[in-house]
């Protein structure tokens, strides 16, 4: 009884808050207008197909593509994804994931305008692949280095003004990146929000992994959706506690520009626990 009647309010309090970011299709589907479920893999688009029933007006964030770094010839490397058709969606987000080791093409380009030409390049083919598709935004899929935040914020800046003009464009986060004091200064105004990613980051879900998460993600201020995982691994480091991120939605839910959630299903089911969990 308790369970249900917090998921009521939350979602109550979710729907208050998401209403002004959602797109017209996901407004009318009422207090799942800010969820939404990745599709990666054809495993991932059944999921979606089954959780839609449960949540109408789910969206779907649908891999079409990752670019990756030859470290040999030091070009960029295209690999196709899955078609803007793989769910049934009127208007899906595009997700083009860029691969760790970018920024060895970076370096070996000696002046970033030359790698952002590049990568634009890259991107622009990426984004047309599915034919004259409506996307309701672009998310880029990066998990830049700490380091190199400064020059990822540049090269999406110089997308936002050539390949994904016009476009809503998300950048995926961690709380690493969040770590770094700049970072709301970097993406601000660059992006629509950031996709804040609690899932194969090696970050536990301890109380004060939250409240470090949570107090860094007001600092940013800077728009945001929670990117959860609906499943485990086994690591060298034991089993992973995706799950127990879920838990931690409302404490996300009371912040400042919180906009959503995205769930990475990785082939499983995943309604009952987000029911449960809330």
């Amino acid at each position: 009884m308790l369970r249900a009647l917090l998921h009521a309010t939350v979602l109550v309090v979710l729907l208050a808050m998401w209403g002004c970011e959602a797109s017209p299709s996901t407004r009318a589907a009422g207090s799942m207008a800010a969820l939404g479920q990745w599709v990666w893999t054809r495993a991932d688009a059944a999921r979606y197909g089954e959780s839609v029933v449960e949540y109408p007006g789910l969206e779907a964030g649908i891999f079409i593509g990752a670019i990756r770094c030859d470290s040999v010839t030091h070009r960029l490397v295209l690999h196709a994804g899955l078609p803007p058709s793989a769910v049934s969606v009127t208007k899906p987000m595009a997700v083009i994931r860029l691969e760790d080791g970018l920024d060895r093409c970076r370096d070996a380009a000696d002046q970033s305008v030359r790698f952002d030409r590049m990568l634009d390049s890259a991107v622009q083919v990426l984004r047309v692949r599915g034919g004259n598709v409506a996307y309701a935004a672009v998310q880029l899929d990066h998990d830049a280095p700490q380091r190199a935040l400064a020059a990822w914020a540049s090269s999406v800046r110089h997308l936002r003004a050539h390949a994904l003009a016009g476009d809503s464009v998300w950048v995926t986060s961690i709380i690493a990146h969040l770590r770094e004091p700049a970072y709301g200064r970097l993406f601000g105004g660059v992006v629509s929000g950031h996709v804040l990613q609690v899932f194969d980051t090696g970050e536990p879900a301890t109380p004060e992994r939250l409240a470090e998460a949570v107090r860094l993600v007001r600092r940013a201020d800077v728009p945001f959706r929670l990117g959860l995982g609906a499943f485990e691994r086994e690591t060298a480091r034991g089993r992973t506690d995706h799950r127990a991120w879920f838990g931690a939605v409302p404490r996300f839910a009371a912040v400042p520009g919180f906009s959503g959630v995205w769930i990475f299903p990785a082939g499983q089911r995943w309604v009952t626990l987000f029911r449960e969990t809330m």
